[in-house]
């Protein structure tokens, strides 16, 4: 059973349209979140699950397409992806109303304590602004009608109040300049019991990240291999990651784009604790998770 997506996501980030060409096969993986909250992350993981090794052949960003995204042409990821022969698993930031639902595909839907992706986030945009060129201003040339790259408030106490309270999209409440990160999770929330449908957060990837990835391992269907699970674990901790950004990210424009700032950030939570918000931004914050169902809300918020 494939469910269309109801709702069309436009941004200088986002098209949700380049789904329409895409043909799911059954044992597809796809990587849901919203922007900085573990995305890379879950796609290094699933790597390592997938592959089995700590190895790739090729960037991750290249195994692992970022489908819904702007900055590489629709049809070369699609390319990609109808050669590829091991089990795919693909990036997406959309909710899940811009997506197609396949019951054949796994979906991880990753959360995170809101205070600390408004930083990575700010962080983020802040970074993609100050190294912007040519190639970002009409990302993959598919039409002269790309949206301008939005402009960003160096300054995270004005960042605060932006991201809390406007998106890129009229319908969504927060996470400027990218979408929402309550009204996705919100939206897959109700799929939460759905066999194809494992929820993550990122506290508890940094809590126990071991035992976080044999769930994950589990709900995907993959043995663990204990003689090789400890190089696993140790490729996907954040120190690993940082020390090759080769295996991450493809040449080219995002490469050259990403380099010039700490993409990963500080890679964990708490964060915000230290860039001392006002009460009223605390304010914003509560204002923004308020309308989420009670039972997400104690999830995604629990004390960091």
């Amino acid at each position: 059973m494939r469910t269309p997506a109801v709702r069309k996501y436009r941004s200088f980030f986002i098209n949700s349209t380049h789904w329409d060409g895409f043909q799911p096969r059954e044992d597809d993986i796809v990587i849901s979140t919203a922007p900085k909250v573990g995305t890379t992350w879950t796609q290094r993981i699933v790597s390592v699950l997938v592959f089995q090794h700590t190895r790739l052949g090729t960037p991750l960003m290249d195994v692992s397409p970022w489908l819904d995204g702007t900055f590489t042409a629709r049809d070369d990821m699609l390319r990609t992806l109808d050669g590829q022969r091991h089990r795919r698993f693909i990036k997406s930031h959309l909710p899940l109303d811009g997506l197609p639902f396949h019951s054949g595909t796994s979906y991880l839907i990753v959360g995170r304590d809101p205070r600390d992706t408004v930083v990575s986030a700010h962080n983020h945009a802040r970074g993609m602004n100050a190294t912007a060129d040519d190639r970002m201003t009409s990302p993959t040339g598919e039409d002269v009608h790309t949206p301008e790259q939005p402009v960003v408030a160096d300054d995270l106490a004005d960042y605060w109040h932006a991201y809390f309270t406007r998106s890129a999209f009229p319908w969504e409440p927060n996470g400027w300049p990218f979408n929402s990160p309550t009204r996705h999770l919100e939206s897959w929330w109700t799929m939460r019991d759905r066999p194809n449908v494992l929820f993550l957060h990122y506290q508890d990837l940094l809590n126990d990240l071991d035992g976080e990835m044999r769930r994950i391992s589990a709900f995907l269907g993959i043995p663990v291999d204990e003689s090789v699970w400890p190089d696993l674990v140790a490729a996907c901790r954040f120190s690993a990651m940082k020390e090759k950004p080769e295996r991450i990210f493809t040449k080219g424009s995002v490469a050259d784009i990403v380099s010039n700032f700490e993409f990963f950030h500080r890679g964990r939570n708490g964060q915000w604790r230290g860039t001392g918000p006002e009460a009223a931004a605390l304010d914003l914050y509560r204002a923004a998770v308020a309308p989420l169902p009670e039972e997400l809300r104690a999830w995604l918020t629990r004390s960091t």
